[in-house]
């Protein structure tokens, strides 16, 4: 077998320029488990959750183009809600979460286009997920890139890299006994050096979600090689307090691949929980950037909402930021990061 870094392929951080964006419309199968077995996911509205994917879509639509993944029976919603740019694409899904189904995009030292088909098994406990599982190689085909395919189970949102030899993780979901129970630390380590190319990982304790059993993505991202974003907690009585600071300590003792110390930037969680009783919080980290752009989750939130905003501004001076209300997005178990898959441009796209 011949992995993506004997071909010198390497997986692009996300500011990268982007030739489009790749999203999955909300199909809703009375069949699903996941929207009955976790408490917060089971509030998902799928009415007002499409309502947002449009909106989504619209948003990132005027940075790059958006393919939106959309099953056969949801077409004609699909066509009535989305916007005319938003090009369709008709194939079997099960669920929305294209960063998790979706292909990781990959360049070569040519910046050739690949893509890797990791195993997909509905984040260890959800069911059914067959489909959803088909996905990453219908983006890779489609796209015209070389294929990858990998038997180790991995999502998107459970890891960001800066691009230059550095990844950052949770051990909550990628050393979890229903991901690859079958897989030491060492091997996991082993697979992702070899698959994304990378020198280095940084792993984080904790994530702050059930449903995922912690994703990277609503904790922390690089923001740039060796500055990450990390969400912080300062109130010592929330649930989420000492597992947040004990991920921060862990960053800001840790250098990257090249032996830099990380920056990490704080940004605030809002303390607002969006379900009563429920104990996961709402995450600034989870955002998307853009070709130009940041298309970002709000959550009815003033104050900590204006202050991600600031934070989010200071960072990318030279992007528009866009805020979506992202509390319907929220209440199915994810948000804008969640709901989108980058695919950087390369060579034969280039202007």
């Amino acid at each position: 077998m011949t992995y993506p870094k004997k071909r010198k392929f390497f997986m692009p951080p996300e500011w990268y320029s982007h030739e489009c964006c790749w999203m999955q419309w909300p199909h809703e199968d009375p069949n699903r488990n996941s929207y009955l077995e976790v408490e917060s996911w089971s509030h998902f509205d799928f009415e007002k959750g499409r309502h947002k994917w449009a909106e989504v879509a619209k948003a990132i639509s005027n940075f790059e183009k958006v393919k939106m993944i959309v099953h056969p029976m949801d077409i004609k919603i699909a066509k009535m809600m989305l916007d005319n740019s938003i090009e369709i694409c008709e194939v079997k899904n099960d669920d929305c979460w294209a960063r998790d189904s979706g292909a990781t995009f990959l360049l070569n030292d040519q910046r050739k286009l690949g893509g890797i088909d990791w195993e997909f098994n509905g984040w260890g406990k959800f069911s059914p997920h067959d489909s959803d599982n088909k996905i990453a190689k219908f983006m890779i085909e489609k796209s015209s890139a070389e294929y990858f395919k990998s038997s180790m189970v991995l999502e998107g949102g459970s890891i960001h890299v800066n691009g230059a030899g550095t990844l950052i993780t949770t051990e909550q979901c990628l050393l979890n006994k229903n991901r690859n129970p079958s897989l030491s630390k060492i091997e996991i380590e082993e697979n992702l050096k070899k698959y994304l190319n990378i020198k280095k990982i940084i792993w984080l304790k904790h994530g702050t979600d059930e449903g995922t059993d912690g994703h990277i993505d609503n904790i922390a991202c690089f923001v740039d090689q060796s500055k990450v974003l990390a969400l912080s907690c300062n109130d010592r009585q929330d649930p989420f307090f000492e597992k947040i600071n004990e991920n921060l300590e862990i960053l800001r003792t840790s250098t990257d691949a090249n032996d830099r110390p990380l920056e990490v930037i704080e940004i605030e969680m809002s303390y607002k929980r969006l379900i009563p009783n429920d104990d996961e919080p709402s995450s600034y980290i989870n955002f998307y950037i853009a070709n130009n752009g940041i298309v970002m989750p709000s959550f009815e939130d003033k104050k900590a909402d204006e202050n991600a905003q600031n934070i989010i501004k200071s960072l990318f001076p030279k992007r528009k930021i866009q805020s979506i209300n992202g509390v319907d997005i929220s209440l199915g178990g994810g948000n804008i990061h969640c709901i989108t898959q980058q695919q950087p441009i390369s060579k034969k796209n280039e202007n």
